[in-house]
C-alpha cells in the first residue's frame, strides 16, 4: 500500500507595487523559515539563562525537584515561548516548502547557538568547532543551491 500525502498549502506571496518588468514575489513561509531558526536559537538561548540561573541557587535534590525548579525560571519559561512560536513558524514554513529545502536551513542555529553562548555565556568556541561550523555553513549553501522544488 502506498500512502498519499497532500499537496503543500498554497503559498501568500507578496509583491511589491513599485515593480516592473519582472515580478518578484516574497513568499511569507519564506520568512517563516528564517524567522523559525532564529526563534529556535533564541529560545535555546533564553532557556540557557535561565538554567544558568537557577544552577546558581545551588539546587539539590532529585531531578523531579530540580525540574520543578528549572521550569519555574523566567527565563525559562519565555524561552519555552519563543521556541513555540519558532515551532509555529516552522509548521508554517514545511507547510509551504519542500523538507528537503527547509531542513538545512535549520543547520543555522547551530551558528545562532554558537554566536550566543560565546557572546551571552562566555563560551570557550575553539577553532576546530569554527570549522566545523564554517562546513555547515558552506553545506547549508550548497544544498540550497538547487532552489525551493528540487529545480537544479
Amino acid at each position: 500500500m502506498s500512502s498519499q500525502f497532500p499537496a503543500p498549502a498554497e503559498t501568500v506571496r507578496l509583491t511589491s507595487p513599485s515593480q516592473t518588468g519582472t515580478k518578484h514575489t516574497f513568499e511569507i513561509a519564506d520568512l517563516a523559515v528564517f524567522g523559525a531558526v532564529f526563534l529556535a536559537a533564541v529560545g535555546h538561548l533564553m532557556i540557557k539563562a535561565g538554567l544558568v540561573g537557577a544552577a546558581s541557587a545551588g539546587l539539590h535534590g532529585n531531578v523531579v525537584d530540580r525540574l520543578m525548579v528549572y521550569f519555574t525560571q523566567p527565563y525559562v519559561i519565555l524561552g519555552l515561548a519563543i521556541y513555540g512560536l519558532g515551532t509555529a513558524m516552522w509548521i508554517l514554513a514545511v507547510s509551504s516548502h519542500d523538507i528537503s529545502y527547509v531542513f538545512p536551513i535549520s543547520a543555522l542555529n547551530y551558528v545562532l547557538v554558537t554566536l550566543g553562548g560565546k557572546l551571552l555565556f562566555g563560551e570557550v568556541v575553539t577553532l576546530k568547532r569554527w570549522g566545523g561550523i564554517a562546513l555547515v555553513i558552506l553545506g547549508v549553501g550548497l544544498m540550497q543551491g538547487s532552489g525551493r522544488k528540487g529545480r537544479p
